[in-house]
């Protein structure tokens, strides 16, 4: 009846073999597309993952020089110094007290002067920067 030929032939152009070549396509475009958007998502993460270790690279820089000065002997002297109220040999150390520190009742030294000054001129600032500048008194 017919030859080897024609039945390859009719294999060939029947509908099943394209439906099935079809969906094999399909399956493998599919496939593609995922893959692609896989790479392109990793390729972004491999970004920010790159610039994450670099931003942290020059951190722990940072991080190195400070604990390199902090081994030095001019920071353990600023320390002693600040913390520790510790002096060098030979210093003489002058503590100047804040006003908080002071008595309650403890009045400056400079206060009988500072209230004389306020009470002999009353008259207003401007007044006294009029004349000032104005009349030579």
């Amino acid at each position: 009846m017919g030859g080897p030929g024609l039945r390859l032939k009719r294999i060939l152009a029947s509908k099943a073999l394209f439906l099935v070549s079809l969906a094999i396509l399909l399956f493998f475009s599919v496939n593609l597309v995922r893959e692609i958007i896989n790479r392109r998502d990793l390729e972004k993460e491999i970004g920010g993952i790159t610039e994450e270790i670099n931003a942290l690279s020059g951190r722990n820089q940072e991080l190195s020089g400070l604990i390199e000065y902090l081994k030095t002997p001019d920071f353990v002297e600023e320390v002693a110094r600040t913390k520790l109220n510790l002096k060098k040999e030979g210093e003489k150390i002058i503590i100047v007290p804040e006003e908080r520190d002071r008595v309650a009742g403890e009045q400056s030294q400079f206060a009988p002067v500072m209230q004389q000054r306020l009470t002999m001129d009353s008259r207003p600032n401007p007044v006294r920067w009029w004349q000032y500048f104005f009349k030579n008194e």
